[in-house]
């Protein structure tokens, strides 16, 4: 009966704490306040981390994953009655926000680098006939029936067709884009516009076109063999639980050793924050180096 009076009064105390951290922190209600609270400073970071990753990433979604943090971390104390787990969801609220974004931003900058191969490739087989960089855009955009090109080539379009220079429209979408892998594309591009499309200039663009699929291959290629590295460290992460899962069926008088002592409460703390801390170091060593696109 004690023990079930405990376990109410500490959910109840978590759940107020997790309302007032959650949801008083709204800089309007604090207008009047000199300082902001830990909770606000954490909410603008991950906005100003999101809006420089170029993701889209809000208040909401910043609160929704510390709910499901202290959910967590509450579902694991009441399964197995360990007040040290409760540390679990402190650690998931400064972990996940960050790891969501940044994989956000390799998965957005992957894509790009593909739409970007795709619509290079159709804009150059079209520039022959067209003779001209916004007519042949005008093509390819038309043939497009997902959009998907018009989001990578709508940009320098609309710069062309408000009467901006080629150098000017094609140097704004090299900053708009910001992959490294586009800047020489960008650049033969510009130096091709100048020699009035000429067989020459068209080839060296289609070199560089090329260049550019040869590097999404082999980043496709590291991608691929990343995805098996991770594949191959959860499992090793199963097979490391699998050990306090043996050991606590052990007879200690009908006691689980990881579950009613105190030793092994620590460590089952201790694996589950080692496991944390491997899977956000293995994303973060062998997911793709977006940097480097």
């Amino acid at each position: 009966m004690a023990g079930s009076f405990i376990n109410a009064g500490l959910f109840t105390g978590w759940l107020t704490l997790s309302f007032l951290l959650l949801f008083t922190g709204n800089p309007k209600d604090r207008g009047r306040r000199k300082e902001e609270s830990y909770w606000s400073r954490e909410e603008k970071r991950l906005h100003s981390q999101a809006d420089a990753a170029g993701v889209s990433w809000g208040g909401r979604e910043t609160k929704t994953v510390w709910i499901l943090s202290l959910s967590v971390a509450c579902g694991l104390y009441f399964i197995t009655g360990n007040l040290l787990l409760f540390g679990v969801g402190w650690l998931l609220m400064l972990i996940l926000p960050s790891l969501i974004i940044n994989s956000r931003k390799r998965r957005q900058r992957l894509e790009t680098l593909m739409a970007l191969t795709d619509s290079l490739r159709q804009l150059l087989a079209r520039l022959p006939d067209q003779g001209s960089l916004s007519r042949a855009i005008e093509m390819v955009i038309a043939s497009d029936g997902r959009g998907e090109r018009a989001k990578i080539l709508g940009q320098v379009l609309e710069e062309l067709r408000l009467g901006s220079s080629v150098r000017d429209a094609v140097a704004l979408w090299k900053n708009t884009i910001k992959l490294k892998k586009f800047d020489h594309v960008a650049e033969t591009l510009i130096q091709a516009n100048k020699d009035g499309w000429t067989p020459a200039a068209l080839r060296a663009l289609d070199k560089s076109v090329q260049s550019l699929e040869a590097d999404l291959k082999a980043v496709l290629l590291v991608a691929q063999k990343a995805a098996g590295r991770k594949r191959q460290l959860y499992a090793a992460l199963l097979m490391a639980w699998s050990f306090p899962l043996i050991l606590s069926m052990l007879d200690t008088g009908q006691k689980n050793l990881y579950l009613h002592s105190l030793p092994g409460k620590a460590l089952t703390f201790a694996y589950v924050t080692v496991s944390l801390y491997v899977v956000v170091k293995g994303q973060e060593y062998l997911s793709l180096n977006v940097e480097e696109l």
